[in-house]
């Protein structure tokens, strides 16, 4: 019978192999290592069995990994005991030299206002209580401290017309107009470089969902997708390689820089 593999355990598994590629070994020198059968490593390595607290040190030591392969395995768990996550990675943020966004539908989290922040998580968990919304919210902000790293690094963020316009939170155009207003305050002060897709572009190549991707000065590039609660990594180079092909796709279908920001412009002036 086949085991049902959980994307998270698999990107964790992606990394084991990383690292055991790295040493050259085998999974049954691993196996042997780490005191189980072949068979048992594999599934780690394919997601489809869950790393036991108890491996996971021993891991980190066999796999000469300095630490990481606990720390994910960490992560891991958080996320997975977090049912209103939104795995918003701000570790992997914290160490980009780059950062590309695409969002179809809402505002990205790294110029949200906190007023447009909440008003979203309330929109995507109907029923969550202050409590976690604030703790939300407060996860939220502490990310946006990337905007004032020295260095800072390359933000570059597309979002189509429509978002522009989606109220959220059942809040009036009082909040939407105070978003416009900071979306338009960091792209003017050049903290972030946005462009918009209009709404009449003949191709639209992001209906596949929101993404981004992260460049690293001295570790291998990745995306990460969005969905309802969470979020993906992915590290296939095929796969990578597909979003920052959509990516230049969609700059290209997008206004130009000047061109997204005098039409925000207008709508502030206008409100």
């Amino acid at each position: 019978m086949n085991r049902r593999v959980d994307p998270k355990w698999r990107t964790f598994g992606r990394q084991l192999r990383h690292h055991r590629n790295q040493l050259s070994l085998r999974q049954v020198d691993v196996a042997r290592e780490m005191g189980v059968v072949g068979s048992y490593y594999s599934a780690w390595e394919t997601g489809t069995r869950h790393v036991d607290e108890k491996y996971v040190n021993k891991l980190d030591e066999v796999l000469k990994a300095a630490g990481r392969i606990a720390e994910e395995w960490g992560k891991l768990q958080r996320q997975t005991q977090n049912p209103l996550r939104f795995a918003e990675l701000p570790d992997l943020e914290a160490a980009v030299t780059q950062l590309r966004e695409f969002q179809p539908l809402v505002v990205p989290g790294l110029v949200q206002t906190p007023d447009y922040a909440r008003a979203l998580f309330e929109d995507t968990f109907p029923g969550i209580t202050k409590a976690s919304a604030d703790r939300l919210v407060e996860a939220r902000m502490e990310r946006q401290e990337i905007l004032g790293k020295e260095p800072r690094p390359l933000i570059l963020m597309v979002i189509t017309e429509a978002v522009l316009h989606q109220r959220v939170g059942g809040c009036g155009n009082g909040l939407l107009h105070e978003q416009r207003r900071r979306l338009l305050r960091e792209a003017e002060a050049g903290r972030v470089r946005l462009q918009i897709v209009p709404h009449d572009t003949p191709h639209h190549y992001g209906n596949g969902g929101a993404f981004r991707l992260y460049t690293f000065a001295d570790e291998p590039p990745v995306a990460s997708a969005e969905y309802m609660t969470g979020e993906v990594i992915i590290n296939d180079t095929d796969r990578y390689q597909e979003c920052v092909t959509n990516f230049g796709l969609l700059q290209g279908e997008a206004y130009p820089e000047a061109r997204s920001r005098q039409l925000i412009r207008e709508l502030v002036d206008n409100a």
